[in-house]
């Protein structure tokens, strides 16, 4: 399947892009390191605290540049054999760009392979662990949006949750249940902890208020603490969005929806779309988290015109210069694309995927002009 000649290509590319990746993410690290200076010192905060912090966020950033840094890395590798002659040997010996090309996408092929694997496994919890040390830490509280709070639809209760905290303590929290329009019951509890039984969805809400409503008629109930399932009568089915809050929605508060996994944003979807929620950013998200590793394969195929339009002129700073600025406006125009087409009505999975298309496009018409 690899021969030799795709096996000595596909090295020199990889060789150059986790080179040109591990200098883009250190810089980031070093830039993240510095900023977080700032809260050194704050409840108990300290530098080993921000060091964890930095580190475990590493993979988020090599995520977010991993197509940039293939783009660079590419035009270095290729360009360095171009300049050595060795591009033009192999075209002497009778090997095709045609050729050339299957052995850069094979290449390709591995490393949207790679970042998949990282954006779905390490990533997602990598950030986790990160934002729950800095929170910890720094002693705060998970804000909330909106001077109200969070409110949460479950079926036909809505949640408000004045605050989260680190561990996933809610304090004061509210529930309205409704029938059509009609109120059938209220309840306040002060705290809500989830279940000590890591395998259930239940939460012990303290220090409880319960008021139903029945006609004219109200009744008010006071309870020092009580089991989620108790009070609204139904058996915990271990399903999994529990009929309180989701922990998991909770969760994606702490970070943005580039540092969630695939399944995660799918489970959001489905999540909104139960309740008869807005799903579409969400759906963008979930939708450009597919579409990233093949933006691998779109960046490779980008440096291919310049290689082999100038196998024998330009240096490695002009090859610099191209993959940088080839690398900002691939990520200006991604974030315009997307924006504008899912704000003109576009479906999300348009959205994802039009600037791919727009670049690949780019790519092949490069690659004809220039072969």
């Amino acid at each position: 399947m690899f021969g030799i000649l795709d096996r000595y290509i596909g090295r020199s590319i990889l060789t150059t892009s986790m080179l040109v990746l591990l200098t883009l993410v250190a810089l980031a690290g070093i830039f993240g390191f510095i900023s977080e200076l700032d809260d050194v010192g704050k409840g108990n905060y300290s530098l080993t605290n921000a060091a964890q912090y930095i580190f475990l966020t590493l993979p988020s950033k090599a995520y977010l540049l991993f197509a940039p840094a293939v783009l660079l890395g590419s035009l270095l590798g290729l360009g360095a054999m171009a300049s050595n002659s060795e591009l033009t040997v192999m075209r002497a010996a009778g090997i095709s760009n045609g050729r050339i090309i299957r052995a850069v996408l094979m290449t390709g092929v591995a490393l949207m392979l790679l970042i998949a694997l990282l954006g779905e496994t390490i990533m997602p919890k990598a950030e986790q662990i990160a934002e729950e040390i800095r929170l910890t830490a720094l002693e705060k509280r998970l804000s909330v949006k909106g001077r109200n709070g969070l409110w949460i639809k479950s079926g036909t209760r809505y949640v408000n949750i004045s605050t989260v905290m680190p561990d996933f303590t809610l304090l004061d929290v509210h529930v309205h249940e409704f029938d059509g329009v009609e109120l059938l019951n209220s309840i306040q509890a002060a705290r809500a902890v989830k279940s000590a039984d890591n395998n259930s969805n239940d939460w012990l809400l303290q220090d409880i208020e319960i008021t139903k409503f029945s006609g004219e008629d109200v009744k008010t109930e006071r309870v020092d603490e009580q089991l989620w399932s108790d009070i609204t009568g139904e058996a915990n089915t271990g399903a999994a969005l529990p009929s309180l809050v989701s922990v998991d929605v909770l969760k994606s508060l702490k970070g943005s929806s580039e540092s969630l996994s695939a399944r995660n944003l799918y489970d959001q979807i489905q999540y909104l779309k139960d309740n008869q929620l807005d799903s579409r950013n969400v759906e963008l998200a979930f939708w450009s988290k597919i579409a990233s590793p093949f933006a691998t394969i779109v960046m490779l195929m980008l440096s291919l015109p310049f290689v082999f339009a100038s196998q024998r002129s330009g240096g490695a700073g002009q090859k610099i210069f191209i993959g940088i600025m080839l690398g900002i406006v691939y990520v200006l125009v991604n974030k315009l694309l997307t924006q504008l087409a899912l704000a003109n009505g576009m479906s999300p999975l348009v959205s994802a995927a039009l600037p791919l298309i727009c670049f690949l496009v780019v790519a092949i018409l490069g690659i004809q002009r220039s072969a």
